[in-house]
């Protein structure tokens, strides 16, 4: 920055690098010859007062490449937004307004800690957390008939109402039971309080 502000003086160029070209004290008799700080200080003013700052500052002449990629450009942040139709999981990447990704290692820092609540919170709740209806006696998964407006255990009609409960899981829980379904095998929820 010295080496360019000698430049900008005097009109001729300056090999400013930091390994070879014009030594600091060539650059130092140019400033001193045009009535400039040795070292590139200056005395600023306060544009408010017009008094002049005590402390002397450094100012001096550079060329700089701008980086592309920015800060600004990469912030990414969401609380609620889309998710996909398949999973109910928020989607991925910043210019979907996906959600941020927490992934493996995420996850076992948090069971390190013991922090179970924020977990919970991170990959249940802020995911695809979703209600369905389980009957206790057979351990099925309840149909919903918003027709006749009742739920009943497709396996057994005549399981009562009062023994089928709302469970809160994840819907890629949900989607493994009906894939395990779809290869012959019958899973079954067992049902207790919480406690």
């Amino acid at each position: 920055m010295l080496g360019g502000k000698a430049s900008c003086q005097s009109g001729k160029l300056k090999d400013a690098t930091a390994f070879d070209g014009d030594r600091d004290e060539d650059i130092k008799k140019i400033m001193r010859d045009y009535g400039l700080d040795e070292y590139g200080e200056e005395t600023l003013y306060d544009g408010f007062s017009g008094q002049a700052i005590k402390t002397k500052i450094f100012v001096g002449v550079i060329y700089y490449q701008k980086l592309h990629h920015l800060v600004s450009n990469k912030m990414h942040v969401r609380s609620r937004g889309p998710v996909q139709l398949l999973t109910h999981q928020p989607t991925e990447g910043r210019s979907r307004e996906g959600g941020l990704r927490f992934g493996e290692m995420e996850r076992d820092c948090l069971i390190g800690y013991g922090a179970s609540m924020l977990l919970k919170e991170r990959l249940l709740d802020e995911s695809d957390k979703t209600t369905v209806f389980v009957s206790s006696k057979t351990g099925t998964i309840a149909v919903q008939d918003h027709t006749k407006n009742r739920l009943y255990d497709p396996l057994d009609p005549s399981v009562d109402a009062k023994d089928i409960h709302a469970v809160e899981m994840s819907y890629a829980f949900k989607l493994l039971l009906d894939e395990i379904k779809s290869l012959g095998i019958f899973p079954r929820l067992i049902l207790r309080d919480k406690a």
